[in-house]
């Protein structure tokens, strides 16, 4: 039995924040969507005859029974709730598609080519940045250089003990850098088998919903208490890992269209 509506664009998910998403539905719509029914009935009638005789008037005698059957199907919402919230943000004017003028905390859409990066490759990475570190500490000689190669060698072991979150990076059009961590159970598919299939060209024409994350001013905080000293950390692992002047960019949704 065919659906009652079909779509003329289909959505391949990449990406999506399913709590962020089923929040947002149950605010806009008034309520967490759990399944759909869908009941089709089929009526018919038939007729029974017979004869009478009253008389002067006689004939035949017919009467209809109507019988009804009817199907109802339970149906998983599964990717309606999140094409619905898309489309829904859309309509409404949400989403801000100059992500360099949007504020902090606005939604914003942008399309380019993305880039994968999970927590494996960042601990590769570690060990390729800890061989660095001591090839740059030997070939230190001026004390901004032994400075910058002990600030290197300290950065290691930190890494190795925080637990890494898997990142993306889309790369626009016009060359803008956008990015954000991942969450592992948000991903359609293992970060690594994008590896395999596409290399360093990235993945094309995809679609980035988010929120965009810019503190409206700095925070700073004394180096030797533990708080100061984890967000000096922290900054100097963005600047590992993402490009200088990228944007920040909280996913929601990463998709592209089929």
């Amino acid at each position: 039995m065919e659906q009652d509506a079909q779509t003329d664009v289909l959505y391949d998910f990449l990406y999506r924040d399913s709590s962020r998403i089923t929040s947002y539905y149950a605010q806009i719509f008034g309520g967490k969507l759990t399944s759909l029914e869908n009941t089709d009935t089929d009526s018919s009638t038939r007729d029974t005859g017979g004869k009478m005789d009253l008389g002067l008037l006689g004939g035949d005698l017919k009467s209809g029974k109507e019988t009804s059957q009817s199907q109802t199907r339970t149906i998983d919402p599964h990717d309606l709730i999140a094409t619905d919230v898309l489309v829904q943000l859309s309509s409404d004017n949400r989403l801000n598609i100059n992500v360099s003028n949007a504020a902090h905390g606005s939604l914003v859409l942008t399309t380019g080519t993305l880039l994968l990066i999970d927590k494996t490759m960042l601990e590769l990475a570690a060990v390729v940045l800890e061989s660095e570190a001591k090839e740059a500490a030997n070939k230190a000689r001026s004390a901004a250089e032994k400075a910058s190669a002990r600030a290197q060698q300290r950065i290691i072991p930190m890494m190795r003990a925080l637990i890494l979150p898997s990142g993306f990076l889309l790369r626009t059009s016009d060359g803008l850098d956008v990015v954000g961590t991942l969450k592992e159970d948000g991903m359609e598919e293992p970060i690594s088998s994008y590896y395999f299939k596409h290399g360093l060209a990235g993945l094309a024409s995809v679609h980035l919903i988010g929120i965009k994350e810019e503190p409206s001013h700095a925070v700073s905080l004394p180096p030797e208490k533990m708080i100061g000293m984890g967000q000096a950390f922290a900054k100097a692992l963005q600047g590992l890992v993402f490009p200088s002047g990228a944007i920040t960019v909280t996913p929601i949704a990463l998709f592209r269209e089929i």
